[in-house]
């Protein structure tokens, strides 16, 4: 009968006496535990080498090679160093058991086999060994972190640097001119100052959107409460009313007739739909027409904001959310921008326990898609 409360493991016992290998596997076995049998040291190895096991229990006395060689062996191999080995044996002198210690065992049971004292041994190396398993396991998420962060280090800079290297550059030459332009030409004046405005104006921009993306990506607190979606996004299309008159863009709300209740930290939702329309209508030419709407689904909601724009190509929507990226075609690049908006969107989303994706087509139009799990979800989610 099985112990459920045992730490199953997968064991390979070793010894030359098929008698001693028939009464370890039934205890074994009736515990729950996966058991591998090999009749010598050799066969040991190489079954070792093919699937390696949880904890061999390894008879010493073996003709040929025996236990304490196999021990060696398999601490010698850095792929299997890490394995426990328990020694089986009738010598019980103190050099024996000093010696399979020396040999790499971890522990030591003598025969006759005691079942209680045979399972606690197993059940502690198991234990053991899952443990180390974890930090080990843990340690390579957090190099894996370290690395990545060492790279959004590195992009940032990179990006930083080529981003700031225009502007900077502008307010060089726009030096450069105020120095040559006589005192009384004010019109020159007025419109150098006014190009060195505009370049400091977008160093700051930019200076800003890396302070705000990288305060969200430690971890910034963020204030939730539960509030109705549809003020919300009416007030957006409010206030981009203006701005989509000067192009002759229609806006156009979708909401359902049921209030929306969702838990929200108001400044951040916002931040990341007024990027989004704002994006929507700078790459929506005249005439066109962006539209919002909100569409209960079984397990979310869809936020929907949609647009008759240029569309994104095909081989820059796998990029879109990284930082500093812009999509490469010129049409695109005509339009100013820091190439932070839509990494700054995707990790509020995330910190809203939402995804986002888009679907788009050149010269059709994109939709930017956000689903935000219901409420209970998106509570078990926090």
């Amino acid at each position: 009968m099985t112990n459920n409360t045992t730490l199953a493991g997968y064991i390979l016992l070793v010894d030359d006496i098929i008698d001693n290998l028939d009464m370890l596997t039934d205890m074994l076995e009736n515990q729950g535990h996966k058991v591998q049998i090999a009749l010598s040291g050799q066969e040991a190895l190489d079954k070792i080498q093919s699937d390696k096991p949880d904890i061999v229990l390894l008879d010493i006395q073996m003709p040929g090679m025996d236990g304490y060689e196999v021990c060696r062996k398999i601490k010698a191999n850095p792929e299997t160093q890490d394995i426990p080995v328990i020694f089986l044996s009738a010598l019980s002198d103190t050099k024996d058991i000093v010696k399979g210690f020396d040999a790499g065992g971890v522990d030591y049971v003598s025969k006759p086999f005691k079942f209680r004292e045979v399972m606690a041994r197993v059940a502690s190396q198991l234990k053991v060994s899952r443990q180390r398993k974890e930090i080990e396991s843990l340690r390579e998420r957090d190099k894996q972190q370290f690395e990545s962060l060492a790279k959004i280090k590195n992009n940032f800079l990179y990006g930083t640097a080529h981003d700031l290297k225009n502007p900077l550059t502008g307010l060089l030459l726009y030096t450069q001119l105020l120095r040559a332009t006589p005192p009384d030409n004010q019109e020159e004046i007025e419109e150098v100052a006014n190009g060195i405005e505009t370049s400091a104006r977008k160093m700051q921009s930019l200076i800003t959107d890396i302070l705000d993306l990288a305060q969200m990506q430690v971890g910034d607190q963020m204030n939730f409460v539960l509030l109705p979606l549809q003020p919300i996004l009416e007030n957006v299309i409010k206030n981009f009313t203006i701005l989509a008159k000067e192009k002759n863009i229609t806006l156009d709300l979708e909401t359902p007739e049921e209030t929306v209740n969702y838990p929200i930290d108001t400044s951040y939702f916002e931040r990341m739909l007024d990027n989004l329309m704002s994006n929507a209508i700078k790459y929506t030419p005249n005439g066109g027409k962006i539209t919002i709407s909100l569409k209960p689904c079984e397990e979310s909601y869809e936020l929907h904001i949609a647009d008759t724009g240029l569309g994104i190509p095909k081989e820059d929507i796998p990029r879109l959310f990284e930082a500093f990226y812009r999509v490469k075609k010129q049409t695109h690049r005509q339009e100013s921008g820091t190439g932070l908006g839509l990494s700054m969107v995707a990790a509020i989303v995330e910190d809203h326990n939402g995804t986002i994706t888009v679907e788009s087509q050149e010269d059709v139009g994109s939709t930017f898609i956000i689903d935000l799990p219901k409420i209970d979800q998106a509570n078990d989610a926090k």
